[in-house]
């Protein structure tokens, strides 16, 4: 099915590229250093009751991240701002950081349900790999036992300007949360971009080289998000536009050895054309740092911006290693959703 999918995908003929129609999501870094207050959003009053009503219940059960279910986290407090934060991610900037979240009655794994509980609230959670990393993947400093140059959530050197791309899948995710449950002791900064503005400066200083991003890339997946008897490489182009957006499929380090193992090497105008990607989003005005902090929730919107993080050293202390919770979540409120049937026929009836 999912190559099913991927050749629908690569029938569509490119788009010619015209300006963002979504002047909210075409912002600079002082665009949004001037609302970054309005980003932060604190936890709602009652989440720490609410959560700890649920822990309690899920402890005596003997629940774990694979076994527990939405019924057993029953938010109501957090309900309520779900669509102020949806609001956030669908019509732009595209992210937000959810402040204040007491995880201090939490083990690391308890902190990793309270997280997957949250992003339930605005999206179905998707699997992060087929035998582990079911409900969500921790990103933290594996050291030598990460052998996979394509994860470098896994490492603690510098994560490059990406999209997560959820490669088991035929489509990405829409979300991705972040939370904190401990900061590295130095460095570690997030880094968010908005594809709009990208893609119109791209469009002003070198219309040639975007017109070639609209082409189909092949993305090398990590190890673990590769299916068995599946493709070896994922295809999709850099830049495309869904009705009025503008999203992004982007990975460097996926990109470079997709290409090489489908036979079909970068040539020189591609190289160029993503050479001058990467120094776009380098641009000081390009893009938003953040530094987070325990018990802070990073959510973006992984169709129409683009992140990476900074790199990091850790300290001797447990709670000076960096551990961030990732959930990659579907939205369930826009387009066909979760529904079966609704997927059928936008996906495969009526074409990708």
């Amino acid at each position: 099915m999912l190559d099913l999918l991927q050749r629908k995908a690569g029938d569509t003929a490119a788009a010619t590229p015209t300006p963002s129609a979504q002047p909210g999501w075409a912002w600079s870094h002082a665009a949004i250093a001037a609302r970054a207050q309005g980003l932060r959003i604190a936890a709602p009053e009652g989440l720490a009751q609410d959560l700890a009503r649920a822990m309690t219940q899920i402890r005596a059960n003997g629940l774990d991240i694979d076994s527990v279910e939405q019924e057993d986290l029953r938010l109501p407090s957090f309900a309520r701002a779900v669509p102020r934060l949806r609001a956030v991610l669908d019509d732009g900037p595209g992210f937000a950081i959810l402040t204040g979240i007491d995880l201090d009655p939490y083990t690391d794994d308890e902190a990793g349900i309270v997280g997957w509980g949250l992003a339930n609230y605005l999206g179905k959670p998707m699997r992060q790999g087929l035998k582990t990393d079911r409900r969500l993947f921790t990103v933290t400093d594996r050291g030598a036992a990460n052998r996979d140059p394509t994860r470098i959530g896994a490492s603690n050197r510098l994560s490059a300007m990406h999209t997560d791309n959820g490669c088991l899948e035929p489509r990405p995710p829409c979300y991705i949360g972040l939370l904190c449950v401990h900061a590295a002791r130095q460095g570690g900064e997030s880094m968010i971009a908005a594809a709009a503005a990208l893609h119109d400066t791209m469009l002003a200083e070198r219309p040639d080289l975007l017109a070639l991003l609209y082409r189909p890339f092949h993305f090398l997946p990590p190890r673990l998000h590769t299916w068995p008897a599946g493709p070896k490489t994922i295809v999709k182009p850099v830049f495309e536009r869904r009705g009025e957006e503008i999203h992004i499929h982007y990975a460097r380090v996926m990109i470079e050895p997709g290409m090489e193992l489908a036979g079909t090497p970068l040539d020189a105008r591609q190289r160029e054309a993503l050479d001058f990607l990467d120094a776009l989003m380098e641009r000081p005005q390009a893009h938003w740092r953040y530094r987070l902090a325990r018990g802070e929730f990073l959510l973006t919107n992984n169709l129409q911006t683009i992140h990476g993080r900074a790199a990091y050293e850790d300290g001797e202390e447990p709670g000076e290693r960096r551990m961030l919770k990732r959930y990659w979540m579907w939205r369930r409120h826009r387009g066909p959703g979760i529904d079966p049937a609704a997927l059928d026929a936008a996906e495969l009836d009526a074409g990708v």
